[in-house]
């Protein structure tokens, strides 16, 4: 789901002067925000009277977050365009590939994100470029050793081909990673034109007929849109050493490792239950998501830090922050809303097909509002919470087969299990409202 030296709650308020005084409410550097949420650092301004310059974060925070999920929208077209022209590839490889591609892709993208964040933040765009390149370059190695190794049934008749897939898909990952933590959004969804041309096509083709040419354009287009992204690698490193990852650092990466391995398991679930050949149902739900996660989580962080600023003491911050997390909430209540009216309309259908295409429309519904509320506990660095509940759905959907509890079917137990983790976390953001303290964050106290 989704990043450069931008500003975090308070690090621009180090750097500028306060008119009249400075807030009791600054605090220190708080940890960088999670993968795919970093809004934009506001343009200073010069205030007429005084001459100083200070930043201006309240009208245009509200602006910028905007801004900033509509760029990452279109960045995340890129690999969506990229699955929709590798269409044929894909049904020549067995189901696993994909599957595995997505696992090592998106938990390595989430980690790497986090850990390229703090590195642009310390030591500019060309460390963490080279930190994320490293790391997906790593996790290629690996897909190759697994391809090598795994029996011809998990990867398909052509292992050569089912190479090439993952090597493409993690590719496809790598460059929106690096175009997030090196602030290139907007320059790589240029580059990556070509992709969305070449799926246009590949959609096309009942239309106009096969068109060959798209399988054999589309690794060209991918190493484009890649070479793009990395560019910022080839810049030359200021004045010190290169910053290595501190230990805070490593546990935030290791909890957005587990999220990201959590959720491609939780995508592979639900659609290995749903019926077979209906992938549209499930899809469209998660796809619809994307935006509304974008803007929602951007609104609620931009309010937080906007109350840094108006609130006049430690109450009146919490009470902005509960109110905030009040609308988020009610943000985030539809999703669940939506996905138990469909799970039980499901049950009301007489069409055992039909069934479970609604079944699977609530499944990726509640999917997409369990990743919801994992980006935002995240987002308040609840990093830890965030992962445990990532977790829990992959975990008690292995364990469910061994409990005694009667059991209806893969798709009908995962829809269940996606609903209790929908509402549990719902609970754990009401029970959470105030953001994570540090050590000697003024706010601590009234």
């Amino acid at each position: 789901m989704t990043i450069t030296p931008g500003r975090t709650r308070t690090a621009s308020r180090r750097t500028r002067s306060r008119v009249p005084a400075r807030s009791r409410h600054s605090r220190p550097p708080a940890p960088p925000r999670p993968p795919f949420l970093e809004p934009p650092a506001p343009e200073p301004v010069e205030v007429p009277e005084t001459g100083l310059d200070v930043r201006s974060h309240r009208a245009p925070a509200r602006r910028s977050y905007q801004r900033a999920a509509l760029l990452r929208c279109a960045l995340y077209l890129g690999p969506l365009s990229v699955a929709a022209a590798a269409a044929d590839p894909l049904s020549q490889v067995a189901w696993p590939v994909p599957m595995v591609t997505l696992l090592l892709g998106w938990a390595a993208a989430q980690a790497l994100t986090c850990t390229g964040v703090a590195a642009a933040r310390r030591a500019g765009p060309a460390a963490a470029a080279r930190r994320v390149g490293a790391g997906f370059a790593a996790t290629a190695g690996l897909w190759c050793a697994l391809v090598w190794v795994a029996p011809a049934a998990a990867v398909g008749a052509d292992r050569g081909l089912a190479l090439v897939v993952g090597l493409g898909g993690i590719g496809t990952l790598a460059t929106v990673t690096a175009a997030l933590v090196t602030r290139t959004e907007a320059a790589v969804v240029v580059w990556s034109l070509p992709c969305l041309l070449l799926a246009a096509s590949a959609l096309a083709e009942p239309l106009i007929g096969p068109t060959a040419k798209v399988g054999t354009l589309l690794p060209a287009a991918i190493v484009v849109a890649l070479v793009r992204a990395f560019q910022p690698a080839l810049l030359t490193d200021g004045p010190g050493r290169r910053p290595r990852p501190t230990p805070a650092e490593l546990r935030r990466a290791g909890g957005y490792l587990v999220i990201g391995a959590s959720q491609a398991v939780c995508v592979g679930l639900v659609w290995q239950a749903g019926p077979s050949g209906s992938t549209a149902p499930f899809w469209l739900p998660l796809l619809l998501a994307v935006p509304i996660l974008e803007a929602l989580i951007g609104w609620h962080t931009g309010q937080v830090e906007a109350g840094l600023d108006t609130a006049e003491n430690g109450a009146d911050y919490r009470k902005h922050v509960r109110g905030v997390t009040l609308i988020t909430l009610a943000g985030l209540l539809p999703p669940f809303a939506v996905g138990v009216a469909l799970a039980l309309a499901a049950y009301q259908l007489p069409a055992a097909k039909t069934a479970a295409v609604v079944l699977g429309l609530a499944g990726g519904t509640l999917l997409g509002g369990v990743f919801a509320v994992t980006y935002l506990l995240a987002a308040r660095s609840r990093t830890g919470i965030a992962a445990t509940l990532a977790a829990a759905p992959p975990l008690v959907t292995v364990a469910l087969p061994v409990l005694p509890l009667p059991s209806s079917g893969p798709l009908p137990d995962a829809v269940a299990v996606l609903a209790a983790t929908h509402l549990a976390g719902l609970l754990i953001v009401a029970l959470t409202a105030q953001p994570a303290p540090t050590a000697d964050d003024p706010r601590s106290t009234p």
